[in-house]
């Protein structure tokens, strides 16, 4: 199979629409592919975050009764005294009601955000760096990862790097919220440069759109690295939590570290 002929069918085997031969054909070329395998993957977590956003996109309070008066009036003018006592509209109150429905709902779901977390975490380790914020601290790593699961009322629990033996050791930790989101925040320190573990629920999505893929065979994990500020990140998603690496260490000293230490879920 080529790539074009996969990136065709990328869409149907997320949603599950391929025969049994065009998913083996399909899945068997993502396994070879590096850009393939990137652009499923990439697809994927958006179209998981755009379910998510549907389930929890919710109107402002009053937004609600503000639109229904709102369309209360369109149709009162057309002849009808309130749009929720109607069954059939007159076609041009019809398509004025649903263009209103249809903006406020883009609105509210395309609103601009702040800058990714995959960035914004690099804000948290310059203030690190510069001994802007504390480090909660614990005897060993199970006591600090148990503050920190705790931390997050147990939603999830920090990726697991134990890097005794490239002589790394926790010096702290502690939580941070970024656009209402929990990370979790692990200083891994050693003879070197500092490396710093942000974990939060997420999805491949939340990496740079700049960044670079590279997908390990072995562990079939798909690493996003990326350099911001001075700092080299690495991120990667074990099921619905996604774990960026930080560091001034080398790009593929780092990368090395993240792909000898991630396990898939």
């Amino acid at each position: 199979m080529k790539c074009e002929e996969a990136r065709e069918f990328i869409t149907a085997l997320i949603d599950g629409e391929l025969t049994q031969r065009e998913r083996a054909d399909t899945e068997s070329h993502l396994g070879e592919c590096l850009r393939c395998r990137s652009a499923y993957e990439r697809e994927r977590a958006v179209k998981k975050q755009i379910r998510e956003l549907g389930l929890g996109t919710m109107m402002p309070a009053g937004l609600e009764s503000r639109v229904v008066a709102g369309l209360d009036a369109v149709l009162t003018g057309s002849g009808f005294s309130s749009w929720s006592t109607v069954r059939w509209f007159p076609r041009p109150a019809f398509a004025v009601a649903v263009a209103a429905i249809l903006v406020v709902t883009i609105f509210y779901m395309t609103k601009p955000r702040g800058e990714p977390v995959s960035v914004a975490v690099l804000g948290i380790q310059e203030k690190l760096a510069s001994g802007g914020l504390a480090l909660h601290t614990a005897r060993d790593q199970d006591e600090l990862r148990n503050w920190q699961i705790n931390a997050v009322n147990g939603k999830f629990a920090p990726i697991g790097y134990f890097l005794s033996s490239m002589h790394f050791r926790p010096q702290g930790g502690l939580v941070q919220d970024i656009d209402g989101r929990r990370v979790l925040v692990t200083v891994f320190r050693g003879g070197g440069e500092p490396v710093t573990c942000f974990t939060f629920l997420g999805s491949e999505a939340d990496a740079p759109k700049d960044a670079t893929t590279v997908l390990s065979q072995d562990k079939q994990i798909v690493f996003y690295a990326f350099s911001r500020r001075g700092y080299n990140a690495v991120l990667h998603r074990e099921g619905d939590v996604i774990c960026i690496l930080v560091s001034k260490l080398p790009a593929e000293e780092l990368l090395d570290l993240a792909r000898d230490k991630a396990h898939h879920t």
